[in-house]
């Protein structure tokens, strides 16, 4: 049996952390999680956001990771997520 060497590529990793289609992959996902999350929630109105979608890259700036979030921003929507776990129930859906 001959030992499998693996060696990091570093330039590659950051290259696909930082690549266009990832970013967009991951703000689809989070976005389709945000809107199976508003859903179920009934807004209050124009004003209410429900769950929002940030998109920002991460702390070691610029080779970290992308980092995508969804979020309740409302009252009404932080209350909602933390009776029914929507965002969770939302994420494995």
């Amino acid at each position: 049996m001959s030992a499998i060497r693996f060696k990091k590529n570093i330039a590659g990793f950051r290259d696909v952390r930082y690549r266009q289609k990832t970013q967009a992959m991951l703000e689809a996902v989070a976005q389709g999680v945000a809107d199976t999350a508003n859903q179920t929630l009934k807004l209050n109105g124009p004003t209410d956001l429900g769950y929002v979608v940030g998109s920002q890259p991460g702390a070691r700036r610029p080779f970290g990771r992308w980092r995508v979030t969804v979020a309740a921003v409302s009252p009404h929507a932080i209350r909602h997520n933390a009776k029914y776990n929507t965002l969770v129930k939302a994420f494995n859906g």
